[in-house]
């Protein structure tokens, strides 16, 4: 990924965040409750399934997550033992998701934000934004950010695999909204930060210092 595609990406962020949250979100969910309610149980299941397997990963072993050990252990092997330096991939990996999901608790606990299923039911004016009472934890999800942190950089480290490998991230994050935990807005801020710590986390990747990267791609193409 480069800077250039990561600044764009910022920029439709941003204005599609500005247009969902005080317009768009709300008509959204309520049309998405209305008539997709029936594949409720399919991304129910499907959530449940992923959820149960991630759980299981980070399950503590030596007082580390299972899944953190593992992505630890395959760096230092293959970075330090068999001098490989796609091996960073892992560490990519694990700073990526570690990162993003914490940032999106902490994001949970400022913002907020009243979750659809509150305004599937008596309803609420305005954005719901920094609401008091239960289910204000909507924004941003959650789950969209600890699947696809897990399946993202894996799809840039490996373009031809992109689409296949974002299945998955993607199925959850639609069935944030179908389920009605969800907007839309919500997902979406979800996916940038996994995509902004792939960006800063994959500059160790690279060869060359991330200034020198940094200054290439901000220059002026020849």
């Amino acid at each position: 990924m480069t800077l250039r595609q990561f600044l764009i990406f910022s920029a439709l962020t941003l204005l599609a965040c500005s247009l969902l949250i005080p317009f768009l979100d709300q008509p959204l969910a309520l049309f998405i409750h209305a008539y997709l309610g029936w594949a409720a149980p399919f991304f129910g299941a499907l959530t449940a399934a992923a959820d149960a397997v991630h759980g299981a990963l980070m399950v503590h072993l030596l007082g580390v997550p299972v899944l953190f050990l593992g992505l630890g252990l395959a760096f230092a092997v293959g970075r330090y033992g068999l001098k490989q330096r796609s091996a960073t991939l892992f560490l990519i990996i694990l700073l990526t998701h570690e990162f993003s999901m914490v940032l999106a608790k902490v994001l949970k606990g400022s913002v907020l934000r009243l979750r659809p299923e509150v305004l599937f039911g008596p309803g609420y004016t305005g954005t719901g934004l920094w609401a008091n009472g239960p289910h204000n934890d909507s924004f941003p999800s959650t789950h969209t950010a600890v699947y696809f942190s897990l399946f993202f950089p894996l799809a840039v480290a490996f373009p031809r695999w992109r689409v296949p490998l974002q299945v998955l991230p993607a199925l959850i994050g639609v069935g944030r909204l179908v389920l009605g935990a969800h907007y839309l807005s919500d997902v979406w801020a979800s996916l940038w930060l996994v995509v902004a710590f792939t960006f800063l986390f994959g500059l160790l990747g690279r060869p060359r210092s991330a200034a020198e990267e940094l200054a290439v791609e901000l220059g002026p193409n020849p």
